[in-house]
């Protein structure tokens, strides 16, 4: 069955789980063995990642999201970043697919 994971920071991860979206807690150092695995299950067919946790791998990702139909990885801001969110949920997906929706 394909699914929605998040991945990212304890706080992020857990909000998504209340509302039923299945995730893992990763950071910077596990970031990218966490979505290795992910890719290798026919599972997720969209994977959301915290910012503060694809900060190293966003080269990686954008690798994936080009060269592979699925899953489709998205970047967006933890609930403890800063930064907080700069556009629309919409406007991510749009960032990552390429594409306007």
């Amino acid at each position: 069955m394909e699914s929605v994971f998040i991945m990212g920071d304890a706080h992020t991860v857990n909000a998504f789980r209340i509302a039923g979206v299945d995730g893992r807690v990763a950071d910077r150092g596990t970031a990218r063995d966490v979505l290795e695995t992910l890719m290798q299950s026919d599972d997720p067919a969209v994977v959301v990642v915290t910012r503060d946790c694809a900060e190293d791998i966003e080269a990686f990702i954008g690798e994936l999201n080009l060269l592979r139909s699925r899953p489709v990885v998205i970047q967006i801001p933890g609930i403890d970043d800063a930064r907080g969110f700069e556009k629309s949920l919409l406007g991510y997906i749009t960032e990552a697919l390429g594409v306007a929706l």
